[in-house]
């Protein structure tokens, strides 16, 4: 990795040219948290011409080999000041499976599998979803049971659920995690599948979140017919591929941190406009305390993002990292979303408060519906915190429970 850090001249350069394809480029609505997926069929000709955009751009898939679409000058700052920038324009951020998975074909990825989906994927033709969490297993996606049978012309058929699977309702293709050696258990006997939306078996039941929107769906898969070429890395070394995706995604969520400095901004501008018994509800001392609390919350988890990609830059990057990222993030954000969302719900707007006032209270409430799901998403906290203590602390397993009638010593 590049270990040298872009000039300041370098970076506002860069950072004009990534405000100008937002300016020209970018839909002509705002981007919602936990309202992502599209909702009309012409949002979603907006939102793929959008990502398409981006990657011609050379604004999204920089880091891509070039012979792939990479840019032969991409440094890994440049990911960071696109992140940044359509945050604060509030433009639609690029689905993140999407990104998982072309790491994942980047490296371990055919060359057909490569010239097949990497060009799909930079002309959004493609939308990619995670077909990982099942019902009795959730963040823990080593207990999948989801099962794959080698037929004995060599193709698989694939049987099991999924669930909580974001954007499977509009996705083109799934990245699957399923178990191909009967008797396995936890990490091993996993295999990864690259699997058309289309193919006859796949059922997509949407499910409405507490916001009102659907983002997230169950998946089942019922005698789904796949070829062998459709296995991604190793028979049995299913693990292995998708760590290597996640690492990308739950770094990804943790440098979304720019969304703490807007958080804390609604905050800070909706406190001036609520009402407390006639008084502007930020010049009370407790909510004073509180946003300044939080604030520091916030800084705190940008120091940390910061001081990692500078670790990144110089290769001295440590096991767990990306965990921390995650959920320094993730619980940050949100109890910033959930103090907003409480305070717009108790106290009323001052009746000069504007349209400021109005669109800081319905951000910060559809911050606090969603904020939940950032702890779960790309490994829960408690799953997080299970790989801190495993990779970082060095920490014995558990034993595990003893089924029933075990009497060992």
């Amino acid at each position: 990795m590049n270990g040298s850090r872009l000039s300041k001249a370098e970076s506002e350069r860069f950072r004009g040219r990534v405000r100008e394809v937002i300016d020209c480029y970018a839909p002509p609505f705002a981007a919602r948290e936990g309202l992502r997926a599209p909702e009309t069929p012409e949002q979603e000709r907006q939102l793929r011409a959008w990502f398409a955009r981006l990657f011609s751009e050379g604004l999204a898939g920089g880091d891509w080999p070039t012979e792939y679409g990479g840019q032969a000058d991409h440094h890994p700052m440049h990911d960071r000041i696109v992140s940044e920038e359509i945050l604060r324009s509030r433009a639609p951020r690029p689905v993140d499976q999407v990104n998982l998975t072309a790491h994942v074909l980047l490296h371990f990825g055919t060359e057909q599998q490569k010239r097949t989906y990497l060009p799909l994927i930079r002309t959004s033709e493609h939308v990619w979803c995670q077909l990982l969490s099942e019902p009795g297993a959730g963040s823990d996606i080593a207990a999948v049971r989801a099962r794959g049978v080698r037929q004995d012309d060599g193709s698989w058929q694939l049987d099991g659920q999924k669930t909580w699977i974001t954007d499977a309702h509009w996705a083109d293709m799934g990245l699957a995690l399923i178990r191909t050696e009967p008797g396995s258990a936890r990490h091993r006997g996993l295999t990864a599948f690259l699997v058309s939306m289309a193919s006859p078996g796949v059922e997509v039941r949407p499910i409405r979140t507490i916001g009102g929107s659907t983002e997230i769906n169950e998946v089942f898969l019922d005698k789904v017919k796949l070829p062998a070429e459709a296995v991604v890395g190793e028979v049995g070394s299913g693990w292995d591929v998708i760590m290597t995706g996640l690492d990308f995604e739950r770094f990804g969520i943790g440098g979304n941190v720019v969304l703490l400095e807007l958080l804390v901004d609604d905050l800070v501008l909706l406190a001036r406009h609520l009402d407390l018994d006639g008084w502007p509800a930020i010049e009370l001392e407790d909510v004073r305390q509180e946003i300044a609390a939080l604030t520091v919350e916030a800084e705190v988890a940008k120091a940390f993002i910061d001081d990692h990609v500078d670790r990144l830059l110089n290769g001295t990057d440590q096991p767990g990292d990306s965990a921390v990222a995650k959920i320094s993030f993730a619980e940050t954000y949100h109890r910033i979303a959930s103090y907003g969302a409480r305070l717009g719900a108790e106290l009323p707007l001052r009746a000069d408060a504007g349209g400021d006032g109005y669109a800081a209270r319905d951000r910060l409430r559809d911050w606090w519906l969603w904020s939940r799901a950032y702890t779960i998403s790309g490994g829960s906290s408690e799953i997080m915190r299970n790989i801190l203590a495993r990779r970082r602390l060095k920490l014995p397993e558990p034993p595990r429970p003893r089924p029933p009638g075990d009497t060992r010593a």
